[in-house]
């Protein structure tokens, strides 16, 4: 099963939401998913002190896109964060949760939030052959989602490392346990276009499965496959040039209003 947690990004504008500590559970990667290309569409709307979120796997948000909502009461969030758990839609398989930390206003606009940086799309660009992996390894629901978890993870905490100046800060882990914690550091919005870090993200996932296929002192084709791709990963990471934006809450920062679109066109 999909499980991606913590490292979401949702590029919200601070001002009228503040969310963090991430958790999709059932997310599909298949070409048939739950997600769109990776990308997921956040709603929110406040009636008096209850708040409700709804996630889409589709921009236009469409009712037939919709694949989780979340209701709360936020009467409380001046005082702390307040989780809303996210319960499936149309039959999506995707629940988890998040969490408020502000909301003042309705966004204007269906917010995109990141969940994974590669889907079984972009690793079949690289290696065709997924499918015949091993079935503890490629699951025949969910595709390669946990191996795309992971490598998401791991790309990001490796850019969270190289470029902690452009990301307001290294910070320290995803805080999943903190009560007050607000992910201020690193700022993972501040990245343009995420997709620069797909190929890394997509050639990790096919190191990380064929790696795990792999229990044989001996070299085997899994092991050569593995080691290609972990070249792959390498000459990647090595290619990045990184756009940031600085001020991901502020209008005035013509960045911060293209990246949404940016990112929305090149993941169609």
């Amino acid at each position: 099963m999909g499980r991606f947690e913590h490292y979401l990004i949702c590029y919200e504008d601070r001002d009228c939401l503040h969310t963090s500590r991430w958790l999709l559970e059932g997310v599909r990667t298949t070409a048939d998913g739950n997600t769109h290309r990776g990308w997921l569409f956040l709603t929110g709307s406040a009636d008096g002190q209850t708040v409700t979120v709804d996630l889409y796997k589709d921009p236009d948000c469409g009712a037939a896109d919709k694949v989780a909502t979340a209701q709360a009461d936020v009467s409380g969030l001046a005082d702390a964060p307040v989780r809303l758990d996210l319960s499936a839609v149309n039959d999506s398989g995707l629940t988890g949760r998040l969490y408020l930390h502000g909301y003042s206003a309705d966004p204007p606009s269906p917010v995109p939030v990141l969940v994974s940086l590669c889907t079984d799309a972009d690793l079949t660009e690289l290696w065709r052959d997924i499918a015949s992996l091993p079935a503890d390894v490629y699951d025949a629901a969910c595709g390669m989602a946990a191996h795309c978890a992971a490598a998401t993870r791991k790309v990001l905490l490796l850019a969270s490392q190289m470029y902690a100046s452009e990301l307001g800060g290294a910070g320290g882990p995803e805080y999943p346990y903190a009560a007050g914690a607000t992910r201020a550091a690193p700022d993972y919005r501040r990245l343009v276009v995420p997709d620069q870090l797909t190929e890394a993200a997509a050639c990790w996932a096919l190191e990380l499965a064929l790696g795990s296929c792999h229990n044989m002192a001996e070299e085997t084709m899994y092991s050569q496959l593995r080691d290609h791709f972990a070249r792959r990963r390498a000459e990647a990471v090595g290619a990045w040039n990184l756009s940031f934006n600085t001020n991901p809450d502020e209008d005035a920062d013509a960045d911060a209003s293209k990246s949404p679109t940016a990112v929305r066109l090149s993941r169609i």
